[in-house]
């Protein structure tokens, strides 16, 4: 049983890495438009940690992030989380509104529009991929963006995940365009709900 266990779970994760993977994919296809300039991910990688460790990857709880979020409904419920350190949320403020690399060093309301803007239309894309392959209709609500420590930042979400999973699917990026190159975090925290109605979903 326990074997059986853990091979379901492995199945799971594995299936919910390749949608992921297939998400973030059209979110910069959805980024690419955006700007106006062809954007490309020249390192995708994808791996599931403990949800405890989570903020490590952000330099610990206490670290300051920057986050995007979304929150998710329609077949069902759940979170979309983008989660940079300031000076990747500013290196990409700095590609999305085309200014010099290195301009932005604050989170005013004009760079705190740029990245709300730029979450929308990623966590769009990202979902909108999700619901074409499994026919879920999934809708995300305007995007909060907070400058905050990560663990205040990820809390709420991750105490969410934390009654159901014990585990959370990590994306890291490198976005490029033909001048510049940005390493990214894409922090996929799936609910519960959410995850259950993905993976009972097959492909269309």
């Amino acid at each position: 049983m326990a074997i059986q266990e853990m091979t379901l779970k492995q199945a799971e994760m594995n299936r919910w890495i390749e949608l992921s993977n297939k998400g973030i994919i059209n979110a910069i296809s959805g980024l690419s438009q955006m700007i106006g300039r062809h954007v490309e991910t020249t390192a995708l990688r994808a791996k599931h940690i403990p949800i405890k460790h989570a903020t490590d990857i952000l330099g610990g709880p206490e670290a300051c992030a920057v986050g995007v979020y979304l929150a998710v409904s329609g077949s069902a419920n759940g979170h979309a989380l983008l989660v940079y350190e300031p000076k990747t949320a500013f290196a990409l403020i700095d590609m999305l509104m085309e200014i010099p690399p290195g301009s932005t060093n604050t989170l005013g309301e004009m760079e705190q529009s740029a990245l709300g803007e730029m979450g929308n239309i990623m966590g769009s894309f990202f979902l909108n991929t999700l619901a074409d392959i499994t026919g879920l209709k999934l809708c995300v609500s305007p995007p909060s963006v907070i400058m905050d420590m990560a663990g205040s930042i990820l809390d709420a979400v991750l105490a969410d995940m934390m009654r159901d999973s014990d585990v959370a699917v990590i994306m890291e990026a490198t976005f490029s365009t033909q001048d510049r190159q940005v390493n990214g975090t894409f922090l996929v925290l799936p609910s519960p709900d959410l995850q259950r109605a993905l993976l009972g979903n097959g492909t269309r």
